[in-house]
């Protein structure tokens, strides 16, 4: 048995609390048509890097907990949206399906998030690409040849306490602007918009604007739905992704670390020229990465899952609880905007033409950013029918002569994780 550490916890118990399938597919276009007899054979190795990722999700009297899984990760052969935790990926939380030239990593975002999902997908490129094409340095891609550090198996969040300083004052949320709500927008199941952009040409319009490709498609997202709903009583605002490794000293864990910073897009803001919209967001995005700043919030959060799983006697009762704190961004934010930025793994780098994130459906409107194979890969997810949004956006690319290519537009495809029956631990 493996408790749940306390930056997982939330997530964990929140997702089946909350319902939602919380898991992402991370999806790589190769450059050749894959075998998979090849890719077979490099799971099994990235198996032996990562054994506290073989795991089975189990629900107790109280809580969840992990048990070691002795089974192999599947390869499935198919695009079609899969079922982790069960008896097609052999009860594992992660999971691989390929056809043609595309691979999908399938995860539990309850186990690790994005920066750990890479590394995962970066071993098995590497041990695919050594067995197919022969290639021999890692570079900085984890192997099976040096197992996992204490470093990377630690959660810093449980380390985190009420020695450390609290934030300087409770946050003061305001109500965001809704699109379902606000906006009058029809709630459907979740829909995908795969928009690829060339690298080159979106990094040389967010240079020229003092801004980056996650703080650009923030400010493009806000400027569309303000031309949208100009007349708004509430203000737009968007949430950013941080990974909070390098504020907590830990870079290593494999655990979820993340924070977030907020864009207010406030009248004082639209009335800027673009290029000093720009400036600010990116000033926004120092100012709420910084250390002094990200440290107190985690550890205040950290002592609030502490608070609430002891409160929580049962796992149904932990359920509910953590269920609202994962709901806790409905009302509150517009959309989201998550970016991990340019594949750094150069040992394959030559193999990848395209990588994808589909994300688990948590928010109204969400934007995932893929940067690999010269190429921006920017999915758009949304949960209500009407295609305004999209478009919107889209005319702000056009607007600034970003050069795009709508590649697809699919029902929401990341894996089911049903929830475990109870199993004493």
């Amino acid at each position: 048995m493996r408790k749940i550490t306390v930056g997982d916890m939330m997530h964990v118990h929140g997702c089946f609390g909350a319902g939602v399938d919380y898991t992402v597919r991370l999806t790589v276009c190769l450059t050749e048509k894959i075998d998979p007899s090849a890719l077979r054979r490099a799971m099994d190795l990235t198996a032996l890097r990562y054994p506290h990722f073989c795991v089975r999700l189990q629900k107790g009297e109280r809580e969840y907990f992990y048990e070691e899984n002795p089974l192999p990760v599947p390869l499935l052969l198919t695009d079609d949206r899969i079922r982790l935790n069960s008896e097609m990926s052999n009860f594992h939380v992660w999971c691989i399906c390929c056809t043609e030239d595309r691979l999908h990593l399938d995860f539990f975002h309850g186990i690790t998030d994005g920066t750990g999902m890479y590394a995962v997908l970066s071993t098995l490129l590497y041990y695919y690409g050594r067995e197919r094409f022969g290639l021999t340095d890692p570079g900085n891609i984890l192997t099976a040849d040096f197992p996992a550090p204490a470093d990377e198996l630690a959660d810093p969040q449980d380390a985190l306490s009420l020695k450390e300083p609290p934030p300087g004052g409770a946050a003061a949320f305001e109500k965001a602007f809704t699109l379902e709500t606000d906006g009058g927008l029809a709630p459907c199941p979740a829909t995908l918009w795969d928009v690829l952009i060339p690298e080159q040409a979106f990094i040389r319009f967010t240079s020229a604007n003092d801004s980056s490709p996650g703080t650009m498609v923030s400010l493009l997202l806000a400027r569309a739905i303000d031309g949208l709903y100009p007349n708004r009583e509430k203000e737009i605002i968007s949430a950013y992704v941080i990974n909070a490794r390098p504020m907590l000293n830990a870079v290593n864990t494999c655990h979820n670390c993340l924070s977030m910073a907020l864009f207010p897009y406030s009248a004082r803001v639209r009335a800027m020229p673009f290029d000093r919209q720009c400036t600010v967001y990116r000033g926004m995005t120092f100012i709420q990465s910084d250390a002094d700043r990200v440290r107190p919030a985690m550890t205040a959060n950290a002592n609030a899952v502490r608070l609430t799983a002891e409160a929580a006697k049962t796992v149904d009762e932990k359920k509910v609880q953590f269920g609202r704190m994962f709901n806790g961004g409905e009302g509150l934010i517009t959309f989201l905007v998550s970016y991990i930025g340019q594949w750094r793994y150069g040992a394959v780098a030559d193999m990848i033409r395209e990588i994808w994130v589909h994300p688990p459906n948590t928010f109204s409107f969400m934007a995932e950013i893929g940067a690999a194979g010269g190429n921006i890969c920017l999915t758009l997810q949304q949960r209500f029918r009407e295609d305004t949004v999209r478009e919107a956006f889209l005319r702000q690319l056009d607007e600034n002569a970003i050069p795009y290519q709508l590649v697809r537009c699919i029902p929401g495809d990341n894996a089911a994780f049903p929830e475990p029956v109870v199993r004493e631990a």
